[in-house]
């Protein structure tokens, strides 16, 4: 894994992003030098969700744990609530959504 100037270490572990997607996202961001990092951050993660059918439970819970801790609170928040409302959204993560303090991700652990 190598260091990315828009993804934080948790992305590569998580899977969300690899050194290949990275470098991608890293050339589309200097082309693109007034887009704002969470537009490169979100794209990568649509990216991510979209390759996938169905996100797992482990995917589930690793996605609502980067949204928790992304900086950025409006792509933190869209993340979690993007987790909550996958089928595949285990128990666990549904009721840690419920009593979130965010209200976004609150309204999403109803379903």
């Amino acid at each position: 894994m190598n260091p990315s100037p828009l993804f934080p270490p948790a992305w590569f572990v998580a899977g969300v992003v690899t050194d290949e997607s990275a470098a991608y996202f890293a050339r589309a961001a200097l082309a693109a030098p007034d887009c704002p990092v969470r537009h490169w951050l979100w794209a990568a993660f649509r990216d991510w969700s979209e390759e996938r059918e169905r996100l797992t439970p482990d995917e589930c819970r690793a996605v609502y744990s980067l949204g928790e801790a992304e900086p950025d609170q409006n792509l933190g928040t869209a993340m979690m609530c993007h987790a909550v409302l996958r089928r595949t959204c285990p128990p666990d993560v549904r009721a840690a959504a419920a009593g979130c303090d965010r209200a976004a991700v609150r309204r999403s652990s109803r379903g």
